[in-house]
């Protein structure tokens, strides 16, 4: 097992090394705008405000950018309005928005190009290759890559070179090309020898180790494993210390010496522990908790994964915890914990719907910026030919006052005509903006329907069949051999059966997964063949399933259905299982735009004030709160159980 941990890219283009008395060049820049400096000075304040905003607060940076922007367009200054642009790229890349960072450097990289300027060319693609290598888009990345490089060569920047060089490393060992990836990182890694680049050489060995480790070169990945901890260790980069000495440690357990790697590890442990950011040591654990789910070391997998989760959702970090979800989901089910897989399942839904639906407002969002500075830009131009004309007219008035007769009529034709024009030009333009969002409305609803569609597929044929594959072995073990063991025979049998219980759960959530809305009377059908299979367990107990006619259409979406489904599964179960119970009721009606689902039993009941709440009912809770519902418990062990769920009722 090859664990890589630390590959990091260089943000050329960025200045990260921001001045540490940043906040005193803002207030003097705000003391200077309040003196009203002219127009020229005005716009380059608010683009330095921008700059020097940008690590202090991205909010107040891009309310600053706005500002340079309207001044660079009014003073037609081109130069300017490419690096205001640029400078909203980098506020945009640092708050993680890379779609809006990747078109203000496409805006800028198009100003760059009419002026021909390639040094800016040569940045402004090295900040679009991060970009691009940040969604995984690495044939973009690389093309951005290589022009930067030829630039910088062309030039001799031997400095800028060496940065690319190691981007462009880092990518081809992302897509395995480990010859031309060492190629580039060991020329990197001589030029910084070269010229002491210490801080610099933390990074690059790591890198250099890593390629070589993938090589199975494990005496050359030692060596560059050890130059980077000792560069590390000069310059007090915990990170790198950390990910150093893990990398070393996992040659030696690899090589069988384990109390080397115990040694290591714990002096990688100890410098994770010094790391600044909860969020790098959560990052730094969810790595480590991959390489415990390829050990098949599932239960450590799980407290680490847990950990990170919490620390993901207080950061709402929904592509992270995106992938959080899907580990826990492979982890639980490996653990046979149904009920867990079942919960992350339901919880990596939600996250990637919200991701989807965050998606398509950002878009919606950038169209209708995109609208509005276009028709702004117009009512400038507009404003400035009005300006114009009426200060030729004050000229003319004093001396040509037949003339300014002429004029002045021509000049109102000429403004009826262009309002006309303009009225016409507004609303296609309002037509085809609502074109856009329509279509893009559609896009998103099948991108999202397709989604579902190939998860649900990859649950049935991956899950499915393994579940499948289960059955039919342990199966074929009862029939095969004549067991004599009753303790094994039991043990098996319950395998068999768990299996089939998760098979059917998984139906479930594919039919959830399958629909985007859910009526009434497919919940009815499907707690009727639940119902079904319950009776074949327990013959002696009788079912009643009632619903007014009128509700059947109601709809709901899909997770609000599943929830639904599940807590009336989940209180049938308890009924049969628990209550001992004879008869049960499920009672479904609507008051007041509130349907009211109540199931009844004639069971054993439980003591509120004594008994211990269990999984199953805390989940009946969640699902239920989660869905904007309430769910009331009445029971007493000589009377029964009831359980009243209220849920806003929603027509077809």
């Amino acid at each position: 097992m090859k664990r890589i941990v630390g590959l990091l890219f260089c943000l050329l283009g960025f200045n990260i090394g921001f001045a540490q008395n940043a906040q005193d060049l803002i207030d003097n820049l705000k003391k200077e705008l309040k003196n009203n400096p002219d127009a020229k000075r005005t716009a380059v304040i608010y683009s330095d405000l921008t700059w020097y905003y940008s690590k202090v607060a991205t909010d107040s940076a891009l309310h600053y950018g706005g500002k340079a922007i309207q001044e660079s367009v009014k003073l037609a200054d081109s130069t300017l309005l490419a690096q205001v642009y640029s400078d909203i790229g980098a506020v945009y890349f640092m708050k993680g928005d890379f779609q809006n960072s990747k078109t203000n450097y496409l805006r800028a990289y198009k100003i760059r190009k009419l002026r021909k300027d390639n040094r800016g060319l040569a940045k402004i693609n090295n900040n679009l290759a991060n970009i691009y290598e940040k969604t995984q888009h690495y044939k973009e990345a690389m093309t951005s890559f290589l022009e930067a490089l030829n630039y910088f060569e062309s030039i001799k920047d031997e400095k800028n070179s060496s940065i690319t060089k190691g981007n462009i490393g880092l990518i081809l060992l992302k897509l395995k090309n480990y010859p031309k990836a060492r190629q580039y990182i060991s020329d990197v890694v001589k030029y910084q020898e070269k010229n002491n680049f210490t801080e610099e050489l933390c990074v690059s060995c790591l890198n250099l180790g890593n390629v070589y480790l993938q090589m199975n070169d494990t005496l050359n990945a030692l060596n560059y494993y050890n130059k980077s901890v000792k560069a590390c260790t000069a310059v007090g980069n915990q990170k790198g210390i950390s990910s150093g000495f893990n990398n070393i440690a996992t040659i030696k357990a690899e090589q069988k010496k384990s109390k080397d790697a115990l040694a290591l590890y714990q002096k990688s442990e100890k410098a994770r522990e010094a790391l600044n950011s909860n969020l790098d040591k959560a990052n730094f654990d969810f790595n480590l908790a991959k390489e415990f789910i390829e050990a098949k070391k599932y239960a450590n997998a799980k407290s680490l994964l847990l950990s990170t989760k919490k620390i993901y959702e207080k950061e709402d970090l929904k592509d992270k915890l995106q992938l959080n979800y899907n580990s826990l989901i492979i982890v639980c089910s490996n653990l046979n914990q149904p009920d867990s897989v079942s919960f992350y399942v339901n919880k990596w839904a939600v996250v990637n719907e919200q991701l989807l639906v965050d998606n398509t407002v950002k878009q919606t969002a950038e169209l209708e910026t995109k609208y509005q500075t276009e028709k702004k830009e117009k009512l400038l131009q507009k404003s400035k030919a009005e300006i114009a004309i009426g200060e030729l007219e004050i000229k003319k008035k004093e001396t040509q006052f037949l003339i300014l007769g002429l004029i002045s009529l021509a000049l109102l034709i000429i403004i009826y005509l262009v309002y006309r024009q303009q009225r016409l030009k507004n609303k296609q333009q309002e037509q085809e903006f609502e074109l856009k969002s329509a279509i893009s409305k559609i896009e998103t609803q099948n991108k999202l329907q397709e989604q579902r569609l190939q998860i649900s597929r990859d649950l049935h044929d991956n899950i499915g069949s393994q579940l499948t594959f289960i059955i039919s072995s342990v199966d074929n073990i009862k029939y095969a051999f004549e067991i004599q063991n009753t303790k094994l025979d039991t043990k098996i049998s319950n395998i068999s059966n768990f299996a089939k219980s998760t098979i059917i759960e998984l139906r479930d959530t594919i039919w959830a997964m399958n629909s985007s809305e859910i009526s009434l009377e497919d919940l009815q059908t499907r707690i009727h063949n639940f119902i079904d299979k319950a009776k074949e367990a327990k013959e002696n107990i009788q079912f009643s399933f009632q619903i007014e006619d009128d509700l059947k259409e109601i709809k709901y979406s899909s997770i609000e259905g599943m929830n639904i489904y599940r807590t009336i599964q989940e209180a049938v179960n308890n009924s049969i299982k628990y209550a001992e119970a004879s008869n049960i009721k499920i009672d479904i009606k609507s008051k007041n735009d509130v349907l009211i689902i109540v199931i009844k039993d004639n069971g054993k009941g439980f003591d509120a004030d004594k008994i211990e709440l269990g999984n199953g009912i805390n989940n009946m809770k969640k699902r239920i709160q989660d869905i904007g519902g309430e769910i009331e418990f009445i029971t007493n062990p000589k009377t029964g159980t009831e359980i009243i769920l209220k849920v806003k009722s929603k027509k077809a």
